[in-house]
């Protein structure tokens, strides 16, 4: 387990998988920066951590990936990019903001723009169906460590998180799952601000 409570991985993949993974992941991080040159993109390769991060520091945006998460065997290439299209779109992503963390895009309409614009602006024509098999992947991945996962509630389930990233790489409006999540989360920051 990491600092933050985040999950680390547990046995790293043979060198050659390895050397692989991090080919496939620069490719992606290159294309991202080109897509969204507004956001620093960077890899912590070393770093065992499941998990990848939008932070800013000042008026600068980054978007980070962490190792753990690159080399891990439930995701591919796609569900990478799709992780990354998400970071992104809490940076641009527009509104709804986060009730907590008022400059960046909540986590539901991170997730519907990553499928929505992010993915067909670097996959293109392939990008549906990439979306829908990184959401696939991404929802594998949060069912195998939800127990190790050491947060309060999240505002919503993997299963809404799915079908918000369907439903943005299907062309569809944003799931009713979703938006009742939303008026919660953003209810009870106003009753804890009065």
């Amino acid at each position: 387990m990491s600092f933050l409570g985040w999950p680390t991985e547990e046995v790293l993949p043979s060198r050659r998988v390895q050397q692989k993974r991090r080919r496939v992941v620069s490719d992606l991080l290159d294309r991202f920066g080109r897509e969204f040159p507004e956001i620093t993109y960077e890899l912590l390769w070393e770093s065992p951590t499941v998990n990848a991060q939008a932070w800013r520091l000042g008026s600068a945006r980054f978007v980070r990936v962490y190792g753990g998460l690159v080399r891990h065997p439930a995701i591919t290439k796609y569900g990478l990019a799709l992780m990354l299209a998400h970071e992104t779109g809490h940076h641009l992503g527009g509104l709804p903001r986060d009730p907590a963390m008022p400059w960046m895009t909540w986590q539901g309409q991170a997730d519907y723009w990553a499928a929505s614009v992010a993915m067909p602006r670097v996959w293109g024509p392939r990008a549906s169906g990439a979306t829908v098999r990184a959401a696939r992947e991404i929802l594998k991945l949060h069912r195998m460590l939800e127990s190790q996962i050491e947060d309060d509630e999240p505002d919503l389930s993997p299963d809404c998180r799915y079908s918000i990233l369907r439903s943005g790489a299907l062309g569809q409006d944003m799931p009713s799952c979703a938006l009742e999540a939303f008026a919660l989360i953003s209810h009870d920051s106003r009753l804890s601000e009065e």
